[in-house]
């Protein structure tokens, strides 16, 4: 089985619980969990939008779109168009619940697909990234095309190299089947260097045990 099948299993059946992070809808636990564990969710989350608080009348695509929060509150934003794209079915028919919910279904639309493999009649004023570089063993492709259809801003993250949450999260996706990255700083400035980026800012999110995400702008 493929790393890109992989992934799409992990989220087609881990997508729901995902969620859960952007929503008070959940156990005291839980709760507990994500604010004292996974701040730096919350962190780029908030750094994102910032980055984007000038998106009124854009377009913007999210790679890797989950269940569409990022989509609907750059929407919201008064951005023209948002195109969220991810792996997993269960995720677009999430974003796409979401998106009717929150009335902004004719701003944002959903493809299901392996970005690599997506075409667009359009470039992106902005193209975000947020938490898929932790499944991409060599993020230059990638990143190289998020550069040809952009013309702004990419925003994306990198998981951290730390100890003792990167083994607990090592173990956990082995126990699931599904592959996981880490990087340091200058696993990330090689890969820019590799896909001719030079105009960016690398800056370390919170975490317990050093192990926030790196927080990546790149101005085109």
């Amino acid at each position: 089985m493929t790393d890109e099948n992989k992934v799409k299993n992990h989220f087609e059946r881990s997508i729901a619980e995902f969620d859960l992070l952007y929503t008070e809808k959940k156990s005291s636990i839980r709760r507990f969990i994500d604010r004292r564990f996974r701040y730096d969710n919350y962190e780029r989350y908030n750094l994102t939008l910032k980055e984007c608080e000038n998106i009124r009348g854009k377009r913007v695509l999210d790679i890797g779109c989950g269940s569409g929060r990022y989509c609907i509150d750059l929407a919201k934003m008064g951005a023209e168009k948002v195109v969220g794209v991810d792996l997993a079915d269960t995720a677009i028919k999430m974003a796409c619940s979401l998106a009717d919910d929150n009335s902004v279904s004719e701003s944002c639309s959903f493809v299901l697909g392996d970005f690599m493999g997506c075409s667009f009649e359009q470039p992106f004023s902005v193209s975000l990234a947020i938490g898929v570089m932790d499944y991409v063993s060599d993020p230059v492709p990638l990143i190289s095309k998020m550069r040809q259809i952009t013309t702004e801003k990419l925003i994306m993250t990198f998981p951290s190299k730390s100890t003792y949450r990167m083994a607990i999260r090592k173990i956990r996706y082995w126990i699931r089947g599904c592959p996981l990255y880490f990087y340091n700083a200058d696993d990330i400035k090689r890969i820019m260097k590799n896909a001719g980026i030079e105009n960016y800012s690398i800056t370390k999110l919170s975490g317990s045990d050093n192990s926030g995400d790196y927080f990546v702008v790149v101005k085109l």
